[in-house]
């Protein structure tokens, strides 16, 4: 994921010395039934967890359900999920220039808001204050290069389920759904914690992969706001220090005191 490069400093005056920087790589990811394949997007990405990548970005973009995935795999820069059941015929949207908030570009074909079936668990103020603390203590090519996104999958007794990195948002949050897809964990009684913002586009992520909890370091916006109320989403934003804000699904806090 990362690369050492020799650099300039200017620091009181110019020197030399070798920092690391994130390796950029493009994917094509396809969908896969019985022998029939569909293209459904060119991604930039760090090149690992690639066959979570896809997985993920299959369920969270609204493609498939979690429980349609039957498996992912990689061949050279493309990427392969292979699903059940499934009406691909349909995916008759063309392929278009996308591009994320930050402007990236991709290619890709519309997905959907599916919606998963989120679960009912509670957490307590004082749940969501641990795993905001430890948020960047998991990411160690952060620490490096400073130059990732990451995001993070908790059970209700706080233990890491899974954990990604990635040089955008999306497909750090896209990595960490297809690893517990294709383990088989419940994602629907799982907390996530990323450390980008949640626009619309992040927050239909959530709602596809049916997680109930997102807590972030970062704001909401107005549409990622709307979407998370619309589809009953606890989305909690500016995670920091002993405090946070809750956007969206007050109801899934226990002891909730109001001043």
């Amino acid at each position: 994921m990362i690369k050492k490069v020799r650099i300039f400093r200017w620091e009181n005056g110019m020197k030399t010395l070798d920092d690391y920087v994130c390796i950029e790589e493009r994917f094509e990811i396809y969908i896969v039934h019985d022998n029939f394949e569909e293209f459904l997007a060119e991604l930039p990405a760090s090149p690992s967890q690639l066959r979570e990548l896809g997985a993920g970005f299959v369920v969270c973009e609204g493609y498939e359900k979690a429980e349609k995935i039957i498996d992912s795999w990689v061949e050279g820069q493309r990427i392969y999920v292979k699903v059940r059941d499934t009406n691909i015929g349909s995916l008759r949207n063309e392929v278009t220039i996308r591009h994320t908030p930050c402007g990236d570009s991709y290619k890709a074909r519309k997905g959907e808001v599916i919606g998963g079936k989120a679960g009912d668990i509670k957490v307590s103020p004082e749940f969501i204050l641990r795993i905001s603390s430890s948020m960047t203590q998991l990411a160690e090519t952060w620490r490096k290069t400073g130059g990732t996104h990451w995001a993070a999958l908790f059970d209700r007794e706080g233990n890491v389920l899974g954990f990604s990195e990635d040089i955008g948002r999306h497909n750090a949050v896209d990595k960490v759904v297809g690893y517990a897809v294709l383990n088989g964990l419940n994602l629907s009684e799982l907390i996530l914690a990323s450390s980008g913002r949640m626009p619309h586009g992040m927050v239909r992520k959530i709602v596809n992969a049916g997680i109930p909890i997102v807590i972030t370091k970062s704001p909401p916006t107005d549409k990622g706001v709307e979407l998370a109320r619309m589809h009953n989403i606890t989305l909690i934003g500016f995670a920091r220090g002993k405090r946070f804000n809750i956007y969206s699904g007050e109801h899934r806090l226990l002891n909730q005191a109001r001043t």
